[in-house]
């Protein structure tokens, strides 16, 4: 078996994510840390991350930002964490079905082209992984039905933020979040149904409180509450983002709308807020604030 070869520079940001969180193995991360080294791209980013996490130690320790988690954020992500730890909204199956013919020694003059082996199209198109027979299992008989093979392995861009933005929220909130369950596993793009509640106010003061608490919900009322609504304002202000929640909110006393997006990189979110209003053509930014 040949030696796996050490990745080159320019090295990807998701590679030198796991390096700084110490997740490849000691002989790789050696090796790679050389090619840091050649890189100077590469160490001004691993340089960042300790930056970030320097200053999310620094708001765990300020007694003026140590704060509880809301009841109702808490309540939100223990429910988003179940859902995906029982893979309750997206575990997709497919069906084979296996097809039994008698077989019959051929004759002396029988020129029939012997059946074919080769193996029948995909019947709904769904990608799924190689099905393998380990030795001394039994297929299952003509009247056993149809073999569900679960198609959960692909993993979802949507639920690593989702996974980076709660570990920001545990340490800006200082509670601890358990989000080891969250790998291979899909997420459903709706967000959790909550009840429509009178609009928080807010000011130039985006408190970490009032921002974390949008995680998970989309109970947008208005303009924005139209299908592709939101996603449309988000691309003409802050392009190449994914929503993380959204609600109505005042802004200086004026109707809005706070939107949670995805940050620029890892755990960093986005704090967006926009006028009811906003669209392609108007995107009316009245405040954007970077969280982690």
């Amino acid at each position: 078996m040949s030696a796996r070869s050490v990745p080159q520079p320019p090295l990807s940001t998701d590679l030198l994510a796991e390096l700084h969180a110490d997740n490849l193995p000691p002989h790789e991360a050696e090796q790679l840390r050389a090619q840091v080294r050649k890189d100077p791209a590469a160490a001004e980013f691993l340089h960042s991350l300790d930056g970030v996490s320097a200053e999310l130690h620094a708001l765990g320790r300020d007694e003026h930002i140590l704060h509880p988690m809301p009841a109702q954020v808490a309540a939100r992500l223990d429910a988003l964490l179940g859902e995906l730890s029982r893979g309750e909204e997206s575990q997709q199956v497919a069906t084979v079905h296996r097809i039994h013919t008698e077989r019959t020694a051929p004759g002396p003059d029988d020129d029939r082209e012997p059946p074919s082996t080769r193996p029948m199209p995909a019947v709904e198109a769904i990608p799924a992984d190689p099905f393998e027979v380990q030795a001394g299992e039994d297929l299952p008989g003509p009247d056993e039905g149809p073999v569900p093979i679960p198609l959960d392995e692909h993993r979802s861009k949507r639920l690593r933020w989702f996974a980076a933005a709660a570990a920001a929220v545990a340490v800006v909130a200082g509670t601890l979040v358990g989000v080891d369950a969250m790998r291979d596993r899909t997420v459903s793009p709706d967000a959790l149904p909550l009840e429509h509640s009178a609009p928080v106010a807010l000011g130039d003061e985006l408190s970490s409180a009032t921002v974390l608490s949008v995680m998970g919900r989309n109970d947008v009322t208005g303009p924005l509450s139209g299908p592709g609504a939101i996603a449309g304002c988000v691309k003409a202000t802050v392009p190449n983002r994914t929503v993380l929640g959204s609600t109505n909110v005042t802004f200086h006393g004026e109707p809005a709308v706070l939107i949670l997006l995805t940050g620029p990189r890892p755990p960093k979110i986005t704090a967006l807020v926009v006028g009811a209003g906003c669209g392609p053509e108007d995107p009316q930014i009245l405040e954007t604030r970077d969280i982690g």
